[in-house]
């Protein structure tokens, strides 16, 4: 078993329960698409409670649970450089035309709102979904199903297919995504992003040995690139 993950503690039950977890939440959204607050329950509060259910009473310690989710001390700043850098490469990625706000993106450069829009974007990244997702499909889910498969691999490839199917609801439904109503859109939109975009995440989880605060930074880093051309003020 790769011991550069933090999987001391899971268990075949617990990975297994995860999986069961993950399918009977991806059924969910397909019925109804969840704010950024209830993601703080359905994506954090519960699979740490789950965890700490399904352990011996005798192991239910909430530091070393969430240290087999990737949230270690003195191991938090592993990664940061590397999540730093890729943040940078795909946000100049966004911006030359691999996204559909790239125009944008470059007028926000060139009128300096950048300046300030990116931090205040960084920061609501930070706080929704950069954290929440990271914490499931990283922490929660790559970890089970690496202590499950035995495989880095394995866990890395199943982490990012599963991201990539939990966008295929907002990309179906949500009116912010271009392929709105469009189903054979949504998959190929969410599975290219989400799917590329888990890999990308993942790949950053096994270098930093285990650190979610880097995939962290990543996401937030690369979801506030697109996310400060939404930000208005007055008119």
């Amino acid at each position: 078993m790769p011991d550069h993950l933090p999987l001391t503690g899971i268990t075949r039950r617990e990975a297994s329960i995860a999986l069961v977890y993950v399918g009977l939440y991806l059924v969910y959204l397909t019925v109804t698409l969840e704010s950024e607050l209830l993601h703080w329950v359905t994506l954090v509060v519960l699979p740490l409670v789950l965890v700490l259910t399904l352990r011996p009473s005798g192991s239910r310690d909430v530091v070393q649970t969430l240290s087999s989710f990737g949230l270690r001390r003195g191991h938090l700043r592993r990664g940061i450089g590397w999540a730093l850098l890729a943040a940078l490469v795909v946000g100049l990625f966004q911006g030359a035309g691999g996204s559909e706000h790239a125009q944008e993106i470059r007028e926000m450069v060139r009128s300096g709102h950048v300046l300030w829009a990116l931090p205040l974007a960084f920061v609501a990244m930070l706080l929704t979904a950069g954290f929440t997702e990271e914490f499931f499909f990283r922490g929660f889910l790559q970890t089970r199903i690496t202590a499950l498969s035995g495989s880095r691999i394995v866990g890395l490839l199943g982490s990012a297919v599963l991201f990539g199917l939990y966008h295929v609801p907002y990309a179906y439904l949500s009116p912010n995504w271009s392929s709105a109503g469009d189903l054979g859109a949504a998959w190929g939109s969410a599975m290219s992003q989400g799917g590329i975009g888990g890999l990308i995440l993942g790949g950053l989880y096994l270098v930093s040995r285990g650190n979610l605060l880097a995939c962290v930074v990543l996401h937030a880093g690369i979801n506030a690139v697109w996310a400060m051309t939404m930000i208005r003020f007055g008119s």
